[in-house]
């Protein structure tokens, strides 16, 4: 048997598996602050100013348990909870804003993310749609 060593696999701290989860936790992160930022200027293209951003942001809190930062992981919950508060359609405006937010962002061109013309997509699925890609 040979017992030369051919290959040293690296462990503790800078085993390749510790290091893929910290940039997966890194990404999950920046995907979360950016869904974040879009749904805070969404709120701004409706009217909503920083104080009544909070309102929601806490009613939100405390009627579904999301974060500003755990939309991108409950953007179904983190919609009904904004129905609850600005009715199927203010929502509907929202929704259209959030939607609108996120293809600038993510600078979303495809024909599919065209919710002008479609109207079929919801911004929460884009959302969903969106954790999907940057994550894989």
């Amino acid at each position: 048997m040979d017992k030369s060593p051919t290959k040293i696999e690296k462990t503790g701290l800078f085993s390749s598996n510790q290091v893929a989860a910290f940039d997966y936790a890194e990404r999950r992160a920046a995907l979360a602050a950016r869904i974040a930022a879009c749904a805070s200027r969404a709120f701004q293209a409706i009217g909503a100013g920083s104080a009544t951003q909070e309102l929601v942001y806490w009613n939100v809190s405390m009627a579904k348990n999301i974060g500003r930062n755990q939309i991108a992981d409950n953007p179904q919950e983190f919609i009904e909870a904004i129905r609850a508060i600005y009715g199927e359609a203010g929502t509907a405006v929202f929704e259209y804003m959030l939607g609108r937010e996120i293809r600038r962002e993510f600078n979303l061109t495809f024909p599919l993310f065209e919710m002008e013309r479609k109207g079929a997509e919801k911004a929460s699925e884009v959302a969903q749609l969106i954790q999907y890609v940057v994550l894989e």
